[in-house]
């Protein structure tokens, strides 16, 4: 069950958000639109949702042990907003810890953003 998104924490250091990014980067770039709801899938990979048809899979740089099923998460940006790599924002489960996002891609659904987590996953422990 998608949850509501209470209040989005704006967090990141105004600096490092107002930058630039380079050409190689821009492609990259996802602009997140209409940011209401979101849907935790493990201890690494969230989906925020926008509207009725926009899934947004939020991976995080390492275990996330706050972001549970049904906790209250926070992000450092605004529900409308161009985020391009290096990344500098985070979530913010109910622990108040704050865990660094590493990526975030725009996918079609709830189905294609659990299929790529999974697939994330696999790679993760392939690796070792």
């Amino acid at each position: 069950m998608a949850k509501t998104v209470p209040a989005l924490l704006l967090a990141a250091a105004a600096g490092l958000a107002a930058a630039a990014p380079s050409a190689a980067q821009e492609t990259e770039c996802v602009t997140l639109r209409g940011v209401n709801g979101y849907q935790v899938i493990d201890d690494r990979h969230l989906v925020l949702t926008g509207g009725a048809s926009r899934y947004y899979l939020v991976t995080t740089r390492s275990r996330c042990s706050g972001m549970s099923f049904g906790a209250q998460i926070g992000v450092s940006f605004a529900d409308n907003v161009r985020l391009c790599p290096p990344m500098v924002e985070y979530v913010i489960p109910d622990d108040g810890w704050r865990c660094a996002i590493d990526t975030v891609v725009e996918v079609d659904s709830m189905e294609a953003a659990e299929q790529r987590a999974a697939e994330q996953n696999a790679a993760r422990e392939a690796e070792g």
